[in-house]
Parts: C-alpha cells; structure tokens; sequence
C-alpha cells in the first residue's frame, strides 16, 4: 500500500524542516539528535519500587543517548566501567558491597549519582550530610508536598542546577561539576520527573531540542463504536493537517452473550474506518478483544490478568485460573523454576495468538496496523519480548512490574527502554479527557503545561472518539499554543509490522508497504473464526451438499442396475 500524494507532501516538509532546524535528527522515529558517548546505568535495590525508577531512568536516557546499558551493581566489573564514558549510578539505600564501590575509585569519566545511595560512591566520600531538609519549592516549581532532601556540603566546587527553596533558605538538589553530578532524587513521581528530565541537558551539556513531538490517538474504537462519531473526530484533525491514530480493536465481545462482533458486522463503521486510512490514518493494533475474563470489550484487560493481578496463565480465562504459586511452595529452586518457565510459554503462546489474529484480522480488513498499544498498558515483561517480534513501534506507557499491573511509568522523550526489547516507545505523557472530571480541559491543560517545559518532550495524549466534538477543539488548541510543537508522522521513520503471513514496512519515506501471503488454509480459518454464524452455515451446506451428492450417486447407479436387469430379462 502505498500514499503517494502524502509522500511528495512529506518529502517537501522534510527538507524544509532540515534546512531550518539543522538540530533536529529524525533517526529511528526520534526528534531528539543522539548523543553518542556510552553510558551505563547501573542500580542497586530490585523492590519495584527501585524498579520503577529504574525503568524510568533507562526509558530517559535512552531517548537522549545512543549507546544505553543498564546494568545490576551485582553484575559491575572493571571492563564494563573502563568502557563507560558516562556512569550513572541510582540506588536509594545503603550499600554495604565495599569491594563493588572500590571499583569506581580508578574511573576517571563523569559519574551521575542520583538518590541517597549513590553518595557510597568513592566519588562522593569527601562530602558531608549534615541531616535532611524539606524544601516546598524546587527552582520555580512550587511542589503538591514538601520534600525532604539531604542538606549536602560538597568538598569541591560544584554548580547548582536546581534549589531548593524553605522560606528564605536554599539547598542544593541537583548539583555538577566537570567531574560528576549528583541528584538529590529517591524517586520520580509526580514534579520530580520534569525537574529531572529537564535537567538533564545541564548535567551532561546537551543541547536543549527546539521541538516538541505531538500525536493525539482516537482511542478505543472497536466494531460497535459509533461510525459518525469516528468519522467527524477523525476528519476534524486530518482537515487541520494533524496526524490521526486510530487505536483500533479489531472484536468486540458481549460480555453476557459471548458473542463475537467484527467489522464484517460494522460495515458502515468499516466504510469510515477505509476512507480515513486512504486519508493517511495510522492504525494501532490495540490488542484483539481487548477482554481476558468476563469483561467488555474495551473496559477489560487482553495481556494481563486484572482478577488475579498477574501474568496470563491459561489460553482461556474461566473460573479454574489459580494464582501463580510462591516460592515456598517448592521443594528446590529448580522446581520452581521449571513452573515459572511452563506458565510463561503459556503467556507467550496466548500473547502471540492474540497479536497475531489482530494483525491479520486488521490487514484483511484493508487497515494495516504501524504499531501496538497494549490494552490498559498491562503488559509483563515477557510480554513486551513476544510483542517486540511482531511491532517495532508501541504507545502508551510502560508496566515494568510481573507482580502489579498498576506500577507504571514513561520517560518524557521518545526512546527505546531495555525492558521494550527494542521497541520505540511513543509516550503518553498528557493523559486523556476526561467527561466525569470537575474539569476536563483543565486537568490535561495543568499537565500539558508541565511536560512542555522540558526540552524535546513528547506531547502524546488521548481523545475517546465517543465524546463527539464536545472537548476536541477545546483539546486540540491545547496542543497548539505550545511553542515549536511538531506533529508525529509514524510513516516519516523505518519501522515495521510482521508475521509469518504479514509484512508492513515503513522505509522512512512516507511509504506504507503491505505484502500479504496467507496460505488458503489459514485465510479459510481467519475467516470462520472471525464469522462463526456464517462458517455454520457453510458446515451444514457442505453436509446438506455431501448427503444430496451420495443420494445422487445412489439413485444414478440404481438407475443403471435397474436398466440392467430390464435387459437381461428381455434377453
């Protein structure tokens, strides 16, 4: 498939923009130009609530490095810090590993302590903490709570990035110097992910980016969404020139009938859904059915088993899925292991069933997904690891825990997190509308406000095609009071879609490719999977056509035996 008209439009808009924004580097779906020096993250503490900022801190530096590691304190040695020309060390407890922090004491390039443990670090053994301070605003930002922060007096001369203020008093937060840096941070949630991200460019000299990335994706729409209201939403932002993801899934389930609804049942939804593709529309496989257990479609989780709050254990959700078994329920390690290793081919069996049947149901269907957003952004791990063999591209945040769906982050910057496998991460960092709010608008428009302050930060948010027009345009001028903002076109960087059947590839030239090659074995089963009412009804015409067949052949040769006997009576 391919869209020639947008292609010229494209290359043009390229062009200019690389001759008037010579900073801007669109290398692997990034706005961001890379830096090249080699920096390992590495951590100490594996709770998830270390994890999260973990994760965090990867799927940031990731979007402003090229050359990423992360790494376990456990598993540091001298080779991988003599390669490093960046460390930066995260740990927010005490570490009592001498011999590991001996290693860094030889390490001459620049080190990035952030959090309370990182001040263990040779690197920092001079400097005295003289008790801990809360402070009620940091730099400008006045903060939701006050925090406690270490009062630090360091032995050299550093640079203070960001304050923090109590009254009248000031406190170093977030500190440097040629030699090292140092973030007074244990975690990241709310204000502390903009300060830091923003930050960032001081601490390792990186040119702030003029541009700020931008996509709103139509949420949710499924086989029983209204087709006028996709249609009006949609077109409103194609007619603007923005982008539209449409965030798709390709059944619906009723969940007191179990009955299966597809586009073949939608047909006036499936008309729209054509001709805003033919518009340029993306296409986000949005998972299958969007349900595991006995929920709705839509409301439901796919990848993630909500009820028991774990990984997918069975191929089909009923009433005999158990939790997943402890430790202490095992006689050996190795018998545990074995467990953990059986239920997680399970996962990677369903996970590839589900993704599979939405990419081929999707591009049967004429709508050839670009990329993938798991449902509630519930996902494991191995999750993301069978997911990476299908997408290059997914949206949305990230669950970085396999015990809790709800422990969730994003970095600020389009990047590609370890724990993705190797998927770029478009992030959603505004959030969506939402009508039961006191205030729709205004509760995105106070977060809106926040991601724009840091440099190069992705401006990715939600709209529920359901809501009509109430809220669009009122969304939309939200995005486009902001300064320098560029709207996200998905086919402008090479990635790709693929199955054993399906190839979708975007070269990066404004080009949607699409190469189907379905054996008629498998394009017969999608078919009656997807319409089982119908494959009924071919069953008994197929039996009703055998019988008549075999009625046929026996009447024709009791006719000729018939015949035959009348001959040898008149002989």
């Amino acid at each position: 498939m391919t869209f020639d008209r947008r292609v010229l439009y494209s290359a043009t808009f390229m062009v200019l923009l690389l001759i008037f924004n010579p900073l801007t580097a669109f290398a692997e779906g990034r706005f961001i130009s890379l830096d090249e020096r080699k920096v390992t993250l590495i951590y100490y503490g594996s709770d998830e609530g270390s994890m999260k900022n973990v994760h965090f801190l990867d799927g940031t530096l990731s979007g402003l490095f090229e050359h990423v590691e992360l790494v376990n304190l456990d598993d540091v040695n001298a080779e991988k810090l003599r390669n490093s020309e960046i460390i930066v060390f995260y740990s927010a407890y005490e570490i009592d590993d001498q011999k590991k922090l001996n290693l860094f004491s030889d390490y001459e390039g620049f080190v990035l302590g952030i959090g309370d443990g990182a001040l263990h670090l040779p690197q920092f053994s001079d400097w005295t903490i003289s008790g801990k301070q809360s402070v009620f605003s940091i730099g400008e930002k006045k903060l939701e709570r006050p925090m406690e922060i270490l009062k630090i007096e360091p032995a050299e001369q550093m640079e203070v990035i960001e304050w923090g203020q109590k009254f009248e008093e000031r406190f170093p937060v977030i500190l440097k110097n040629s030699a090292k840096g140092f973030v007074d941070f244990n975690t990241f949630d709310s204000e502390r992910r903009f300060i830091f991200s923003k930050s960032l460019f001081s601490l390792f000299q990186l040119e702030e980016p003029e541009i700020h990335p931008a996509y709103i994706r139509l949420e949710d729409i499924s086989p029983v969404s209204d087709p006028k209201q996709v249609s009006e939403t949609a077109a409103y932002l194609l007619d603007k020139g923005i982008p539209v993801y449409l965030v798709i899934i390709p059944v619906y389930i009723n969940p007191e009938t179990g009955k299966k609804v597809t586009l073949d049942d939608a047909p006036d939804l499936k008309k729209v859904l054509e001709q805003l593709v033919s518009r340029g529309a993306y296409v986000i496989s949005h998972g299958y059915t969007h349900t595991y257990h006995s929920t709705e479609t839509g409301e439901g989780f796919e990848f993630w088993d909500s009820v028991m709050n774990q990984p997918i254990t069975a191929l089909a959700a009923d009433e005999s899925v158990a939790k997943i078994k402890s430790r202490d329920e095992f006689s050996s390690l190795e018998e545990y292991g074995k467990y953990l290793r059986s239920l997680q081919q399970i996962e990677s069996q369903y996970t590839k069933n589900k993704l599979e049947n939405s990419i081929h149901s999707l591009t049967n269907w004429g709508l050839p997904p670009t990329a993938f957003e798991a449902p509630h952004y519930a996902m494991s791990s191995n999750g993301y690891r069978v997911a990476s063999q299908y997408f290059s591209a997914i949206f949305g945040q990230m669950q970085v825990s396999d015990t809790d769906w709800k422990v969730m982050t994003a970095p600020l910057f389009i990047s590609s997190p370890a724990i993705l496998n190797g998927m770029t991460l478009y992030p959603e960092t505004i959030g969506y509308v939402n009508p039961d709010s006191l205030d729709p608008i205004g509760e995105v428009e106070e977060v809106l406000d926040e991601v724009a302050e840091v440099p190069g930060a992705v401006i990715g948010g939600i709209y529920h095609p359901y809501l009509g027009m109430e809220y669009l345009e009122e969304f939309v001028s939200l995005f486009e009071k902001v300064p320098n903002l560029q709207w996200i076109e998905l086919d402008q960087y090479p990635h790709s879609v693929q199955t054993d059947y399906v190839q979708i590839s975007m070269p990066g030239d404004g080009r949607i490719l699409v190469k189907e090659e379905f054996p008629w074995q498998t394009k017969i089963t999608n078919y009656f999977k997807d319409n089982p009412v119908e494959a009924l009804l071919w069953v008994i015409v197929a039996v009703t056509g055998i019988f008549l067949s075999i009625f046929i052949v026996y009447i024709f040769f009791l006719r000729i035996r018939y015949r035959k006997q009348l001959f040898e009576e008149r002989n």
